[in-house]
């Protein structure tokens, strides 16, 4: 018997659908000096949307390092290239990107790495 694995939004469980092949982005971003609260509030309700909007989207995660409460990272989770791509040319995407760039609540580029996973 094959050992898959479902994955929900809520939890991963053991018996029902492959997770091989998934696409795993995980992006750093550093907020501008003294408006790490303002960017972790946007960051929030863009979580919100995008897990609401986009169903190709697994996991779609804002973490805040306990280390600098400027740097900000995200694990995301997609069940393919087309929902990675859905997602990266959303309206709602470019929208909280606009609104981030207007507020000027970063400091630099956001770093972007896109991993595929290779076992369940």
């Amino acid at each position: 018997v094959h050992n898959a694995i479902r994955v929900t939004r809520t939890r991963i469980e053991r018996g029902f659908a492959p997770t091989a092949n998934v696409l795993t982005v995980v992006a750093k971003v550093r907020a501008a000096k003294d408006k790490g609260d303002a960017l972790a509030a946007l960051l929030s309700e863009q979580a919100a949307v995008v897990l609401k909007a986009e169903p190709g989207c697994l996991v779609y995660r804002a973490h805040r390092s306990t280390r600098d409460p400027e740097l900000f990272l995200f694990y995301e989770m997609y069940v393919d290239e087309a929902a990675f791509e859905l997602h990266r040319t959303a309206p709602h995407l470019a929208a909280f990107r606009q609104r981030r760039e207007k507020e000027r609540l970063t400091d630099g580029a956001v770093e972007v790495d896109v991993f595929r996973s290779f076992t369940e």
